[in-house]
C-alpha cells in the first residue's frame, strides 16, 4: 500500500506530461493541416539549406572557394523567400548589388593607393563617407523602393573588399570568389524554390483577389439582415476598433480587404519578377491592375463599415419604421451581394463578362429603393404619425398619401374657431404678425407650425423622448443612403473588373444557345426572378 501511495504522484506527473505532449502533436498537426503551403516552404528551405552545406562538405569545391563557402550559406539563407518572386527580386538584387560593389570598390581602391604616405587612408576615408552618404540617399529615394535590399548588400560587400584592399595583398581575387561563390548560394536558393513545389506570387495575389469579393458579399448580406431583423447588439467592442480579429461575422467579413493593401501590394511587386506560368502566360502581366481593383474594392468596404456602424450604433431606428422599407432594402442588398459574388468568379475563372448586366438588378434595386424613399420620407421626420400613415400604406398607393395629408390639414383648419362668422370684430394683423405667420408654415412637408416643435409645454423627459423619437427614426435614412453609396461605388468596380479582363486576356464567355422557346422562357424567368426580389 505505501508502495502505491509512493506511486501515484509519479503517475499523475507522468499522465501530465502525456497529455502535454498530445496537446503539442495536436497544435503542430493543426497548423500543418491549416496552413500547408508553410509546410512546403519549410521543407524548401531545409533542401536548399543542406544543399549549400555540401559545398564545405565536399572537399572539391572547398579547395576551391575556401572559407568563402559561409557566403553561400548566408546567401541561401537571405535570398530564400516565401514565393518565387520575392526570391528572384532579392536574388537579382544581391547579385547585382555585389558585382557593382566589387567593381567600385577594386577601383577605388587602386586609386587610392597611388597615394603615399597619409594620403592613402584619407583618401580611402573620404570615398567610403561619399559612397556611405550616397548609397543611403539612393535607397530613401521612392522609386528605389523596391531595391533597398541591394543597396544594403552593396554597402556591405563594398566595405569588406575595401578593408581588404587596404590590408590584404590579393582583393582582387578575394573579390572574384566572393561574387562566384554569392551567385552560386543564390542559383541553389532561386532553383529549389522554383523547381521544388513552386509558390507563386502571382498566384496567391490573384486568389486573395478573389476571395475578398465573396467575403465582402457575406459581410453585406449579414449587416442587412442583422439591420432589418432588428437585432439589439452593443456599442463597437474594443478588438473591431483596434483591428483585431472579433467574433463578428460581418466584421470578419470585411477586415481581410482592409487589412490586405499592404500585401497586395508586395505580392504585384513580386509577381512582376515571375517569369510567365500557369494561367498567367502573358508577358509584362498587369499585376498593378490587382491592386487597383484592390483599392476600388476597399472604397466599398468603407460604406459597408459605415453600415456596420450603424447597426452598432446607440441610435436605432423602431422596427415599425424599418419595416416600412424592408423589402427595398433586402432587395438592394441581394442584388449587391449578387454583383460582388459575380465579379468575384469573373475575376477568379478569369472570364470576361458584361458589366451591364451585372449591374442592371443593382440600378433596377436602388432605383425602388429612392423611389420608396422619396415617396415615404415624411414617416421618417414625424414618427409619431406612423400609424397613421401604416394603414394608409396597406389599403391606399403612396402617391395619394400628400393629397390626403393635405385633406386633413384642410378640415383640420376649416373646424376651428371662427370669430368673424360670429360677428366679433377682429383687429388686423400687423405685416410682421403676417410674415411670422407664414414662416412658421415654411420648411416642413406635412405642414407644422414652428411653434409645434418648441418644447416649452413638454416636460424635460417627454422633450427628450421627442428628440429621440426623431433620431432614431432618422437613422434609417443614413443607412438607406449608406447602402446606395454601396451600389453606386459598384460602377466603378464594374469598370476596374473589365479593364484587368482586357489586359490580362480574360477568356470570352460562350453563351448557349436555347433549343426552344419554352427553354428560352424558362432562362428569362430565371435572369427576372434573380433580381426581383
Amino acid at each position: 500500500m505505501d508502495d502505491l501511495g509512493a506511486s501515484t504522484p509519479f503517475l499523475n506527473k507522468y499522465a501530465q506530461k502525456v497529455s502535454l505532449c498530445r496537446r503539442i502533436l495536436r497544435s503542430i498537426w493543426h497548423f500543418l493541416s491549416k496552413e500547408p503551403a508553410k509546410s512546403i516552404h519549410a521543407l524548401k528551405m531545409a533542401i536548399a539549406f543542406t544543399l549549400a552545406f555540401l559545398l564545405a562538405l565536399i572537399e572539391l569545391p572547398y579547395s576551391v572557394f575556401g572559407d568563402h563557402i559561409i557566403w553561400a550559406i548566408m546567401t541561401v539563407i537571405v535570398v530564400f523567400e516565401f514565393t518565387i518572386g520575392a526570391t528572384f527580386s532579392k536574388g537579382v538584387n544581391r547579385g547585382i548589388g555585389t558585382l557593382l560593389a566589387g567593381l567600385l570598390a577594386v577601383v577605388i581602391g587602386e586609386l587610392a593607393s597611388l597615394g603615399k604616405g597619409i594620403v592613402h587612408p584619407i583618401m580611402v576615408g573620404a570615398c567610403a563617407f561619399i559612397t556611405g552618404a550616397m548609397v543611403t540617399y539612393g535607397k530613401l529615394w521612392p522609386t528605389m523602393k523596391p531595391y533597398e535590399y541591394g543597396f544594403r548588400i552593396f554597402l556591405i560587400t563594398f566595405s569588406y573588399i575595401m578593408v581588404a584592399e587596404y590590408r590584404q595583398s590579393d582583393p582582387i581575387r578575394m573579390a572574384v570568389n566572393r561574387f562566384f561563390i554569392i551567385l552560386l548560394g543564390a542559383v541553389i536558393g532561386i532553383s529549389v524554390n522554383v523547381f521544388v513545389l513552386p509558390l507563386w506570387a502571382g498566384d496567391e495575389l490573384h486568389e486573395i483577389i478573389s476571395k475578398n469579393f465573396n467575403s465582402l458579399a457575406d459581410s453585406l448580406e449579414v449587416c442587412v439582415n442583422e439591420y432589418l431583423r432588428g437585432a439589439v447588439l452593443e456599442r463597437v467592442p474594443t478588438k473591431i476598433l483596434m483591428g483585431l480579429a472579433a467574433d463578428d461575422p460581418v466584421y470578419e467579413g470585411y477586415r481581410s480587404t482592409l487589412i490586405s493593401a499592404a500585401k497586395e501590394e508586395s505580392l504585384a511587386t513580386f509577381a512582376s519578377w515571375e517569369p510567365p506560368h500557369g494561367r498567367f502566360w502573358k508577358f509584362r502581366y498587369p499585376w498593378q491592375n490587382y491592386v487597383k481593383v484592390g483599392a476600388i474594392l476597399r472604397h466599398c468596404t468603407y460604406s459597408i463599415v459605415a453600415l456596420h456602424a450603424c447597426l452598432r450604433s446607440a441610435i436605432q431606428a423602431p422596427v415599425q419604421v424599418r419595416s416600412l422599407f424592408r423589402d427595398e432594402i433586402f432587395a438592394v442588398s441581394q442584388a449587391c451581394a449578387l454583383a460582388f459574388r459575380k465579379l468575384g468568379g469573373q475575376v477568379s475563372l478569369m472570364q470576361k463578362s458584361d458589366g451591364m448586366a451585372i449591374m442592371s438588378g443593382v440600378h433596377r434595386a436602388v432605383e425602388q429603393l429612392q423611389e420608396s424613399l422619396y415617396l415615404r420620407s415624411y414617416l421618417l421626420v414625424r414618427p409619431e404619425t406612423g400609424i397613421l400613415e401604416q394603414k394608409l400604406t396597406e389599403e391606399l398607393p403612396l402617391s395619394v398619401i400628400p393629397e390626403i395629408k393635405k385633406s386633413e390639414v384642410d378640415m383640420e383648419v376649416a373646424g376651428r374657431f371662427n370669430p368673424t362668422a360670429l360677428g366679433i370684430a377682429v383687429k388686423p394683423e400687423s405685416p410682421l404678425e403676417l410674415n411670422r405667420r407664414q414662416y412658421k408654415r415654411l420648411y416642413s412637408w406635412p405642414h407644422r407650425e414652428v411653434d409645434d416643435y418648441k418644447f416649452t409645454k413638454d416636460s424635460v423627459l417627454q422633450q427628450k423622448v421627442r428628440v429621440l423619437e426623431s433620431a432614431s427614426a432618422m437613422s434609417l435614412g443614413t443607412f438607406a443612403t449608406l447602402l446606395v453609396e454601396v451600389a453606386m461605388r459598384l460602377d466603378y468596380l464594374v469598370d476596374a473588373v473589365d479593364e484587368l479582363g482586357e489586359l490580362a486576356g480574360f477568356r470570352e464567355v460562350v453563351k448557349e444557345q436555347s433549343n426552344g422557346p419554352e427553354q428560352q422562357g424558362e432562362e428569362n424567368g430565371t435572369n427576372h426572378s434573380m433580381f426581383v426580389l
